[in-house]
């Protein structure tokens, strides 16, 4: 008998269960999984984790590239943007963060018969009062809470692979670890670039699951000058996973079961980045076991998903005006307008904090009441 369970070992179950563990709980993690396992995801970090995770940058044992600049393509030019972030590889860090947990592991155990049972959760042979839904966009504790998921999941063609590091310093763009973006000019997605000393990860999503082939195609051209001529970019692997929503945190918690990181659906929503919510999720569930707290309230007032509140909101209101405008030939934007969207991508990309939200929200109240 467990104080609680936590199904899928990544950021957010392994943080979830550190938080636990450290205030006395007995916690189990169960994942399908050994670990370390490959885990496709251009792996960036942007500031919040280090202060969610309780671990600084000099403190991380494994592989970490930090970065200042951010190389965007957009509207047919180079954009050089200053930025901050690091990145890591995620079969390294997901290890990492699972075995400081302080949790007790079963690896390579898939979560089958899931059932609630006088108020108690049963997975396999392990009991718990507390289950947490940790398993990614295809959480089997997802499946039981079903939240809401007003949209389809984005859609991503990507690759990690080893490659001579003179090589990679040869063909790079920028600095070791420097990422290279290629903003689509529909703004429906983006490739990326991301040199990692032996090691790049390369790939692209888009909002429409259907047009990614075509996008990893499209990315594969752009990004080829600047990777290893020996790489194999043929053969990518696809996945999908939901950006966030304000709707998704609705299912966020029943019947002491909780949904964190992609299993509820918390990924940017328009730069994808979900490490960080993640991790932010899996504390802010522990906090709510831990003292009984109300878990929704603390996502929506958490800043940095109030921030991705404000950023779906705006995305929506563009959506709006461009569906209610008239008919008419895409224009090409100007070069203050390029460079504008280049750079604000690039600063969302590095996590950084939305400005005068007060001055936001007050646009998007005006905009809903009209």
């Amino acid at each position: 008998m467990y104080d609680a369970i936590v199904v899928g070992g990544g950021p957010a179950g392994s943080t979830c269960a550190r938080v636990l563990s450290r205030a006395g709980a007995r916690v189990a993690v169960v994942d399908r999984a050994e670990f370390p396992r490959v885990k496709l995801c251009a792996g960036w970090l942007s500031p919040p984790f280090w202060d969610v995770v309780g671990v600084s940058p000099r403190e991380y044992p494994r592989g970490l590239w930090e970065w200042s600049t951010c190389h965007v393509h957009f509207g047919g030019e180079k954009h050089s943007v200053p930025g901050k972030g690091w990145f890591i590889r995620r079969y390294e860090l997901d290890e990492w963060l699972l075995k400081t947990s302080g949790a007790e592991l079963h690896l390579g155990t898939t979560a089958k018969d899931i059932k609630r049972i006088d108020g108690v959760w049963h997975v396999g042979g392990l009991q718990a009062k507390v289950l947490v839904g940790a398993g990614g966009t295809h959480c089997p504790v997802a499946r039981i809470l079903e939240p809401t998921r007003p949209r389809r999941p984005v859609g991503v063609q990507e690759l990690e692979l080893p490659a001579d590091p003179v090589e990679v310093a040869r063909t790079r763009l920028g600095n070791d670890g420097e990422p290279e973006l290629l903003l689509f000019d529909d703004i429906s997605g983006y490739g990326w670039n991301v040199p990692k000393r032996d090691w790049v990860n390369v790939g692209c999503g888009t909002l429409d699951a259907t047009r990614v082939r075509a996008a990893w195609e499209h990315t594969r051209e752009q990004i080829r000058a600047h990777v290893p001529p020996d790489a194999d970019l043929e053969h990518v692997k696809g996945h999908s996973y939901y950006l966030f929503d304000p709707a998704h945190l609705d299912g966020a918690t029943r019947d002491n079961a909780y949904l964190v990181g992609d299993s509820l659906g918390l990924a940017h929503p328009l730069t994808a980045e979900g490490i960080v919510p993640a991790t932010i999720s899996g504390r802010l569930a522990a906090e709510s076991i831990l003292d009984g707290g109300d878990y929704r309230a603390r996502l929506r007032a958490h800043p940095l998903l109030a921030d991705y509140r404000r950023t779906y909101q705006l995305l929506e209101l563009a959506r709006k005006l461009r569906s209610n405008g008239p008919a008419r030939a895409p224009k090409r934007p100007g070069k203050l307008t390029r460079r504008a969207v280049a750079r604000g991508f690039a600063w969302m990309f590095s996590g950084a904090r939305l400005p005068v939200p007060r001055v936001i929200d007050a646009v998007m109240e005006v905009a809903r009441v009209r």
